[in-house]
């Protein structure tokens, strides 16, 4: 998909990432039939859209370039709700699976995210406790009444790690709740801001968490250098207060709803889960979904409440469908507990509930923004159809239009020199020289890049660049196309992140490529080239369908930014 119906869909990216974040005016400078576009709409999109889509120019005609690209958009929306794409099943069911999702970040977004506020001082108080690393073992249950039971014997003495073996539904239960040890920073935020008032030896207060209750226990509390700045504390805490927003959030729709989960029957599934397959074995498709390993559960404990909340409830037995039916990475872990099964019971909950919240208790989609938005993204997918049953399906790509095309544009379709490298990155002149004798000497250029070079990431790559035509990596280019051929090893030479040294791995010759080489490409260019053209024609004739109205004075006043450089 490009041209226009790329445009189309960065247009509608644009205005939704934009609204609201600009108090422009509110002046109409185009409509289109029934629909407006006004000064904002066109200084959002203007200052959003992918440059390639800008007009060369800012006057007048320039910004009627982009104006008449948000007109068209208005156009095939139009169109494509005139041809009831909306009533049909397709669109329904794909609808259906879409806005739900859509609703609930939104919101997130405006209930949550956006009334975020992280201080300078917020941030240097985060990177102090950064400073420490806690070694801990945790109980985790799944309501407040097991978790004070469990509290008031852990601080009457009884052992912390034997309470965890008979309570805790969470990760390391069978080994007494340790959870090993991890400085601030990798830790649950909701653990965090407890162990900030906590020493060695301290068991906490209980803790709601996303899937239950908790208690911890602080084996160790010392000293480390953290790994990351004071930037990146203050992004820390913007996280945590949106998590910690969400999590309120949730809490408080869990509570009006009246959510429960029941340990026995949790506990029954988590004993019918199988050994845990491995992922390597997954990944394989060595275990797929016709040879994993079943759940063992006995039938008669089926019909058994897992939980229930004020519309609804669910059994073991729904739970077993629910555990077939999902991707094998996706099924409860027996390593991470029983914790694991709460949480994929709580999401087919939320699933349900949260839209229904967002829209009939946090009235969500009366928020002009929101409304906009959720009709953009509506529309985005009606004209994807109409694109395919007007353009794409009415498109042809002959092979004789393809051999064609290979006789007219041979220069266009000669493969330039292309190099691959590979690359010794260190930090200073002496050390770069020393690889280079080392080099010169003979030993293997990959052992001296893992032993010498300081890019980790190149280092997976055995430092290869890959392919690729002269200019597509300055720094290296200018040394590495000047080298003979393959085996070539340069001179030690600085770039802006040290000092580095290249050998040719392999080249490329300046070539035509063979019709059968050039096919694929050849019949992508073409076909996008006639997607665009019939796009051209069709638009022409359905904007005639529209009354279309420009208020040149308004767009003159509407500023423009940027543009095509």
């Amino acid at each position: 998909m490009r041209g226009t119906l790329l445009v189309f869909v960065i247009v509608v990216l644009a205005i939704t990432a934009g609204c609201g974040e600009k108090d422009n005016s509110a002046r109409v400078i185009a409509k289109v039939d029934t629909r407006e576009i006004t000064v904002a709409d066109f200084e959002v999109v203007s200052e959003t859209i992918d440059e390639k889509f800008l007009p060369a120019t800012d006057d007048l005609e320039g910004k009627k370039v982009l104006l008449n690209h948000m007109i068209n958009k208005e156009v095939m929306g139009l169109k494509a709700l005139a041809m009831g794409y909306e009533k049909e099943e397709w669109f329904i069911k794909l609808w259906e699976s879409y806005k739900n999702p859509f609703i609930v970040s939104q919101m997130m977004d405006h209930l949550v995210a956006r009334k975020v506020v992280v201080t300078d001082e917020e941030a240097a108080a985060y990177y102090r406790e950064m400073h420490y690393e806690y070694t801990l073992s945790q109980i985790v249950t799944a309501n407040e009444d097991e978790i004070v039971e469990v509290y008031e014997k852990a601080v009457a003495g009884e052992d912390f790690a034997e309470l965890a073996k008979k309570y805790s539904i969470g990760t390391g239960a069978d080994h007494g709740g340790y959870v090993g040890a991890n400085p601030v920073g990798r830790i649950h935020w909701w653990v965090e801001e407890t162990l900030f008032e906590m020493e060695g030896g301290d068991i906490s207060h209980p803790m709601k968490t996303s899937t239950g209750w908790a208690i911890i226990k602080v084996h160790r509390k010392r000293k480390v250098e953290p790994s990351a700045d004071e930037i990146w504390a203050g992004r820390r805490v913007k996280a945590i207060k949106e998590k910690k927003g969400i999590e309120a959030l949730k809490a408080q729709i869990t509570e009006d709803i009246d959510l429960q989960f029941f340990t026995d029957a949790i506990n029954i599934v988590y004993d019918g889960l199988p050994e845990d397959i491995p992922y390597e074995d997954i990944m394989s498709y060595k275990v797929n979904r016709d040879n994993a390993p079943r759940l063992n559960i006995d039938p008669q404990f089926k019909d058994k409440l897992i939980c229930q909340y004020s519309d609804g409830s669910y059994t073991i037995g729904y739970f077993e469908d629910l555990y077939y039916r999902m991707a094998l990475p996706d099924r409860p872990r027996r390593v991470f507990g029983r914790e694991a099964i709460i949480e994929k019971l709580h999401r087919v909950v939320f699933d349900k509930v949260l839209p229904v919240y967002a829209i009939e208790e946090a009235k969500i989609l009366e928020i002009p923004e929101v409304k906009k938005n959720f009709d953009n993204k509506k529309e985005m997918f009606l004209v994807t159809k109409l694109y395919d049953d007007q353009i794409k399906d009415e498109v042809t790509v002959s092979i004789r239009d393809q051999r064609e095309y290979y006789a007219e544009n041979l220069d266009k379709l000669l493969r330039v020199e292309m190099r691959d490298f590979s690359v010794i990155l260190v930090s200073d002149y002496e050390k770069a020289q020393e690889v280079y004798e080392k080099a010169a000497e003979g030993l293997n250029f990959t052992t001296l890049i893992g032993k010498y070079s300081t890019d980790e990431a190149a280092k997976e790559n055995f430092g290869r660049t890959g392919f690729h035509i002269k200019g597509d990596m300055p720094e290296y280019d200018e040394v590495g196309f000047m080298l003979d051929g393959p085996g070539s090893i340069s001179m030690p030479f600085q770039t802006s992140r040290g000092w580095a040294l290249i050998k040719v791995e392999e080249v490329e010759a300046e070539r035509l490529p063979t019709y059968e080489e050039a096919s694929g490409m050849i019949k992508k260019t073409l076909t996008e080239q006639r997607y665009e053209e019939h796009l051209k024609k069709k638009l022409e004739k359905w904007r005639e369908d529209y009354i279309i109205e420009i208020d040149d004075s308004a767009l003159a006043g509407a500023e423009l930014k940027r543009t095509r450089l």
